[in-house]
């Protein structure tokens, strides 16, 4: 039994490991004819206090333009990812935490896969888990991972492409 995959979700934080997971998710959703879901997760900071301790006033019209700001770069790397891609493509950005919000995207859309890139840090943090490794975790669907380049590392002394 061959898995169908109709919708994908591509979460994005604009940096250059999404660029590769963008073009990868791109190429797999014309291939499989597959629609694609951009999504892009604000996380919104807690209010801050002035010297006075008066809270900011200005906070909802900065967070109107992050949010348009977000729309056009999503719309931007939809043109240059899924071009000549002929199935439904959909834009979203979303406040919260980066992987609490991928899932609840996954499943409001009833995705059948996520297409996110991988962690790029060399030295495993051990005080946080990536949004990958959580989205993983808790994700509905299959999690496809990209790296950013495809050289081999090493973990544990043994060697992982």
């Amino acid at each position: 039994m061959t898995p169908a995959i109709r919708k994908i979700l591509l979460p994005t934080d604009f940096g250059p490991s999404s660029e590769r997971a963008a073009a990868y998710a791109g190429a797999l959703a014309r291939r499989l004819e597959a629609s694609v879901h951009l999504l892009h997760v604000v996380e919104e900071p807690l209010p801050t206090r002035g010297a006075r301790n008066v809270a900011r006033t200005d906070t909802s019209r900065v967070s109107e333009q992050r949010y348009h700001d977000r729309c056009a770069k999503l719309a931007a790397l939809a043109a240059a990812t899924v071009q000549h891609h002929t199935g439904r493509i959909t834009l979203e950005v979303r406040a919260g935490t980066p992987a609490d919000a991928i899932v609840d995207a996954a499943i409001a859309y009833g995705v059948d896969l996520i297409v996110m890139s991988a962690p790029t840090g060399r030295l495993p943090n051990l005080l946080m888990e990536s949004v990958a490794e959580r989205v993983l975790r808790a994700a509905p669907c299959p999690v496809l991972a990209v790296r950013q380049s495809g050289a081999a590392r090493v973990y544990g002394g043994k060697r992982v492409a």
